[in-house]
């Protein structure tokens, strides 16, 4: 005897929903760090380097304390290490537009999907160009 459980379609929701919010995770996580407190070290480095970048000669070291650290471990200038972090910077904001862009996308075929079957289809996601920026 077969029996046929029908998805709970509000479940199936909430877990396509965490999915797709999981996969935009895993998706960022290619381009920066998640730890808590990161994104306001990658902030404070970001106004670092453009200062640098702005007026190099006039900022004193010890205005730029991160770029300053950086730039003495690696063997660079405070200039090259800015540019780095500002080529960083943009590449970053370029993959997270990417990324929020499927994400909208995600979400929409969430929102219009009316079965299980639609719902599930909606987390499956082709990150493939994002991997292969991230890694440009």
């Amino acid at each position: 005897m077969l029996f046929s459980v029908s998805a709970d379609p509000v479940l199936e929701r909430v877990q396509a929903q965490a999915d797709i919010d999981r996969q935009v995770g895993q998706a960022r996580a290619l381009f920066i760090t998640l730890t808590p407190g990161q994104e306001a070290v990658y902030a404070v480095k970001l106004a670092e380097a453009q200062r640098i970048a702005a007026d190099w000669h006039n900022v004193p070291e010890g205005e730029t304390p991160h770029i300053a650290a950086e730039a003495a471990e690696d063997g660079v200038s405070r200039f090259e290490k800015a540019v780095e972090i500002l080529t960083r910077d943009q590449h970053w904001k370029v993959g997270a537009q990417m990324i929020e862009a499927i994400r909208r996308s995600a979400n929409a075929a969430l929102a219009a999907a009316k079965t299980a079957p639609e719902i599930r289809a909606a987390t499956v996601i082709d990150w493939q160009a994002v991997r292969a920026y991230a890694q440009a």
